[in-house]
């Protein structure tokens, strides 16, 4: 059973059950836990197996190092990534990008010093007393879960089928 999607293009690996890249580093905590739980023999195997892949980020401190840069928004979805966000918000001040209301109002407040206008209750009917710095329903994955880069990106609103990779045959599998 494969465990892992290669996206060169990036240099990680992306577990095809969790639909998140794993540091090479981590690949033993990673299966230690659900929904995984494999057996300390299968880790070391899969550890050995990926370690022979060139050029992957092996661990936090390199990620943090080293330039890693994001799909366009122009892009289409990532499939190892699965299906992508459909109701992300994105800061029309720097181009944040989150998936809960009160997430982006805490990013306006620390970042850009912005309050709503509209007060505990009701909401106000009228537009302009409504309008905010950002924008919704932006299409958006992200590559780690938590941590470093763990960032959303804007990708294509499509109702195609997500992209394996750019170009044919890099898509490589670890088992």
């Amino acid at each position: 059973m494969d465990h892992f999607i290669h996206l060169p293009e990036f240099n990680i690996i992306i577990c095809q059950k969790c639909k998140y890249a794993v540091l090479p580093s981590h690949i033993d905590t990673h299966f230690a836990t659900k929904p995984h739980k494999l057996d300390k023999k299968e880790r070391q195997r899969i550890i050995e197996e990926v370690a022979e892949i060139n050029e992957l980020i092996e661990n936090e401190e390199t990620l943090r190092r080293r330039e890693f840069e994001f799909p366009a928004a122009a892009s289409a979805p990532i499939a190892a990534l699965g299906r992508p966000e459909e109701n992300g918000l994105q800061c029309t001040v720097c181009q944040y990008i989150c998936c809960t209301i009160r997430r982006m109002q805490l990013h306006q407040w620390e970042e850009h010093q912005w309050k709503s206008k509209q007060k505990r209750g009701r909401p106000k009917r009228s537009i302009e007393d409504n309008q905010v710095p950002w924008r919704t329903g932006v299409h958006c994955q992200r590559f780690f879960i938590q941590g470093h880069k763990s960032a959303y990106f804007e990708v294509q609103k499509t109702d195609a089928t997500p992209r394996a990779n750019q170009q044919p045959g890099i898509a490589s599998r670890v088992d």
